[in-house]
């Protein structure tokens, strides 16, 4: 049995990934079961663990976690099991006074520990996805600009969280801590953009998936695209205004309304 577990990281086409893996799910049920957040429900007892560990540090709290999803399990005999949730990683950097990653060095070999213990015999495999440091920091901040605790403007926070762009950092470290349980693939999303299948190709490569099998999936679109430039911003001087949580709200959705219309009538 194979087990590919792509744990990581945020804002790396994982939505896209997701929603493509969801889209093949009845094309690939008689090669591989898919988990995600969307498809498979009690994953997030697991996710919630990893991103609970992130902030106070809990083992036992995310080895519980990571047993009770995988004791719920069911895969059908012969088929691999693909897994897909970023928050394997725990909380993205920039929340909550996180700075990088460094909880995923922990997480992520807690999921494959579960994972091993209900399968013993599974080959597994970790894949984490990257992606260039200046594009990334930006996303991650469009993402974080949404939450009104986020105060930094764009140039500012990738300056102050440089640092967690060095994926490697994380990478290097975790393929140490499961040298001989698990494998561990990192593979850039600029690397599989222009593959027919977009970032779920680096799943099916890591899963075995037949040719054959892969040759008659559909490619499908990208999903959770950056906004306009300068949104990011915007949202953030609404941050700093303080204002009520559901004026807030409303003035962000006003506000990316009229921006993606002036951005799209620009075109």
């Amino acid at each position: 049995m194979r087990i590919v577990l792509h744990a990581g990281f945020h804002k790396t086409g994982t939505t896209s990934l997701q929603v493509t893996l969801a889209a093949h799910r009845t094309a690939l049920g008689g090669h591989a079961h898919i988990a995600t957040l969307s498809l498979t429900p009690g994953l997030v007892r697991a996710t919630d663990a990893a991103r609970a560990y992130s902030l106070d540090h809990d083992l036992a709290g995310l080895q519980a976690g990571m047993r009770g999803w995988v004791g719920g399990l069911s895969v059908p005999d012969g088929l691999a099991l693909i897994i897909s949730a970023e928050d394997f990683a725990g909380h993205m950097p920039g929340r909550f006074g996180l700075v990088d990653y460094r909880a995923a060095i922990d997480t992520i070999p807690a999921a494959v520990a579960a994972l091993r213990d209900r399968f013993p015999d599974a080959q597994v495999q970790v894949l984490l996805t990257t992606r260039d440091a200046r594009p990334w920091l930006k996303s991650l901040h469009w993402q974080l600009a949404m939450h009104p605790e986020m105060m930094l403007k764009q140039r500012r926070f990738c300056k102050d969280f440089a640092s967690a762009a060095d994926f490697e950092a994380v990478v290097a470290p975790l393929t140490r801590a499961l040298a001989g349980r698990a494998g561990v693939t990192a593979v850039s999303m600029e690397a599989l953009v222009g593959r027919r299948l977009g970032f779920a190709e680096a799943v099916y490569d890591l899963a075995g998936l037949p040719d054959a099998v892969r040759a008659a999936l559909p490619p499908v679109g990208a999903h959770n695209r950056r906004s306009v430039d300068g949104l990011a911003d915007q949202f953030v001087a609404l941050n700093r205004a303080r204002l009520p949580k559901d004026e807030l709200e409303r003035a962000k959705i006003a506000m990316r309304g009229v921006m993606q219309f002036l951005d799209n009538d620009a075109g």
